[in-house]
């Protein structure tokens, strides 16, 4: 193997490795988290014990950085006694463990380890076609941990006395990362559940939904387990479980809304479960099935829904105040200050004629209260007789502008019903200025290629700011 990158090159160990190799393995500071203080390596153990043959195919290598080499690492197919070691399923997926360590202490924390890392994923995926990573970590070494973790690695398992070190069974982490799935790994998210929530049991668990930063799981054919890792003040779930508990507590409604019964909530991490709303995801194809009179309860449903929501009192929770005017001057500022330079004249045409709209329009000088602010078919679910049961996804609700909740519902597209459904609901609903909805419709409409932009820079995703310029142009040329 030989791999470079930058400073970091990986090159298979030979012979002439071995002193330096003793020269690591005699270092106390190395061997307290690698084989093992009470280890007594000598040039010939030593290079016994590092060219015995494997069961399958193994890769060992020297780390280096700027030419000077600093550490060993190990990657090995699995083979059926490690499977079974490492407590992991075998199956058709082709597999690799792998351990590593940094011998000169110098070289630690300073991110070494977590690009040799992503090098070697990038190995096995395109030289071996590997499907999966995996490795164990003792508990008490932390920063190891956090250096796999920045890697991509989930912990997915605890292993109880796993590795004899210094005289004694030390308890491990299996940590995995997949190729295919790493962000939505259900084992790992198994683990979080049952590590978080101690009385919980996961006999099963399946994907059942994912947005640009959250997933959600149905667990046990029972709960939603819903998970992101990151928090902010517009989306984070300790706003979002307390509009739930407001709501639980304030709604009188027939209408179910997630009722949380398990939360974590951190800056790294945050975890919301809650029994799952039984019903049917009203869809076009579904509305479009029903009866005129199906239809007419449901739009009543809904506007019966939103008319006591908008009403609450939300004192409460005023410190969920969405300013979406001043939510998009300040992204608009941060545009300008990255990459606006960059853009294109049409690009910025787009952007400068937007703004216009935006500071000439009165329509967020409306009603603030109370809004779900996603309120879109997916979110609404029906039971056997076509009337609304459920609506779930607040993660974006706060005190904000009344016109929001109808975005969607006038909305044209292969996922919403269409204009007429949006203003027969406005209609039901009363007292609002419907022209002034379908404005405010159409701004946010608009302001959608930009927005997709700025999540882009937020977030340092390219594909975002690519996709969101690509749209402007789609948009300009559209006639």
């Amino acid at each position: 193997m030989n791999i470079v990158e930058n400073e970091i090159c990986i090159r298979t160990l030979i012979d002439d490795d071995f002193p330096l190799m003793l020269k690591w393995l005699t270092d106390e500071r190395v061997l307290e988290f690698y084989g093992g203080r009470d280890k007594k390596y000598t040039l010939e153990s030593l290079k016994k014990h590092y060219t015995e043959p494997w069961e399958d195919e193994v890769f060992r290598v020297i780390i280096e950085y700027n030419n000077v080499p600093i550490g060993y690492g190990q990657i090995y197919k699995m083979y059926d006694e490690l499977y079974t070691d490492y407590h992991y399923p075998k199956t058709d997926e082709i597999v690799y463990g792998m351990d590593q360590f940094i011998g000169e202490p110098n070289y630690w924390s300073k991110g070494i380890g977590t690009r040799y890392i992503k090098l070697i994923f990038e190995f096995l995926k395109k030289e071996r076609n590997a499907n999966a990573v995996i490795l164990d970590p003792h508990k008490n070494n932390p920063r190891a941990i956090r250096a796999y973790q920045k890697s991509g690695f989930r912990i997915i398992e605890d292993l109880p006395e796993h590795e004899l070190h210094e005289g004694k069974k030390e308890d491990c982490y299996l940590m995995e990362y997949r190729y295919d799935d790493n962000a939505t790994n259900v084992k790992a998210m198994k683990y979080l559940i049952e590590h978080y929530f101690d009385n919980f049991k996961v006999d099963s668990i399946e994907i059942i939904g994912s947005g640009y930063d959250s997933v959600a799981y149905l667990v046990n054919n029972e709960y939603i387990f819903k998970t992101k890792f990151s928090t902010n003040k517009k989306k984070g779930y300790a706003k979002e479980k307390a509009i739930y508990n407001f709501l639980n507590t304030n709604l009188e409604t027939n209408v179910k809304i997630p009722n949380i019964e398990y939360s974590y909530i951190s800056d790294e991490l945050s975890i919301l479960g809650y029994k799952e709303i039984k019903g049917t995801f009203l869809t076009p194809e579904i509305y479009s099935t029903m009866s005129e009179e199906e239809q007419n309860l449901l739009k009543r449903d809904i506007a019966s829904f939103l008319r006591q929501m908008h009403g609450l009192d939300y004192t409460d929770i005023s410190e969920c105040t969405i300013d979406n005017k001043q939510n998009v001057l300040e992204e608009y500022i941060l545009l300008r200050e990255t990459i606006y330079n960059d853009l294109t004249d049409i690009e910025k045409d787009y952007i400068e004629s937007f703004m216009e709209k935006l500071n000439a329009t009165t329509v967020f000088e409306g009603k603030k209260c109370l809004c779900h602010n996603d309120f879109s078919c997916n979110h609404l679910l029906l039971d056997g007789n076509n009337r609304l049961t459920g609506i779930i996804d607040f993660g974006d609700s706060g005190i904000i502008d009344e016109y929001c909740d109808f975005i969607y519902l006038l909305e044209d597209s292969e996922e919403e019903i269409g204009t007429n459904f949006g203003e027969d609901i406005l209609r039901m609903y009363g007292n609002i200025d419907i022209e002034k909805a379908k404005e405010y419709q159409d701004i946010v409409e608009e302001y959608y290629p930009i927005e997709t932009i700025v999540y882009g820079i937020k977030n340092i995703k390219q594909e975002f700011i690519e996709n969101g310029r690509k749209e402007i142009y789609k948009r300009t040329y559209k006639d």
